[in-house]
């Protein structure tokens, strides 16, 4: 079998044998397999994923955050594709799971209509790179000023255009502890 075979073989092994709801927390912090390793830091072709195109990725979904803390709807719009729809599902404590949608604009308005700062903090972003395609697959939480509102995980994925880093597409979960965890740095500091 070729590298690239190889290479394809062991993700979708991965795939096949990851729990359906993705990363759980026990997972954070063990060690990874060679499969988790191979998707993690190479890119299709098998190249390695430089610390420096890492940093550039999880910084453009950190700019979309630090839009919604500040209100900045001209940021989020520089960082997000125009044509991106954003979807969430939310499982309540009894279980029943909805689902939703926004679009940039629908987004930018409720950042801009927001009396509190939205603070939402990723942690241990899992960034794969291939050519000018990116994914994060991270867990976050999420306050309005101070107060908790919920958790989950974000998945992003992203498009290099013009040596720039650009979200085309961001789901997430939202859940409430323990189904969730709180970022490790305890609530966001004023």
């Amino acid at each position: 079998m070729t590298r690239a075979a190889l290479t394809i073989s062991a993700l979708l092994a991965a795939t096949a044998c990851a729990p359906a709801g993705g990363p759980s927390d026990a997972d954070a912090g063990t060690a990874t397999t060679e499969a988790e390793t191979a998707t993690t830091e190479a890119g299709g072709a098998g190249e390695a994923v430089t610390d420096a195109e890492r940093q550039q990725v999880v910084a453009a979904l950190q700019a979309v955050f630090d839009a919604l803390r500040t209100g900045d709807a001209d940021l989020l719009r520089s960082v997000m594709d125009p044509g991106v729809v954003m979807h969430f599902t939310q499982t309540d404590a009894s279980g029943s799971t909805s689902h939703g949608s926004s679009t940039v604009e629908g987004l930018a308005a409720r950042i801009q209509a927001s009396d509190a700062p939205l603070i939402e903090r990723m942690w241990d972003p899992v960034v794969r790179v291939d050519g000018a395609l990116a994914s994060i697959w991270t867990p976050y939480d999420f306050y309005t000023g101070a107060t908790f509102s919920h958790c989950g995980t974000d998945v992003a994925t992203l498009v290099r255009r013009d040596g720039r880093w650009t979200v085309v597409s961001l789901s997430w979960t939202r859940r409430q502890p323990p189904a969730c965890a709180l970022h490790p740095d305890g609530p966001p500091q004023p």
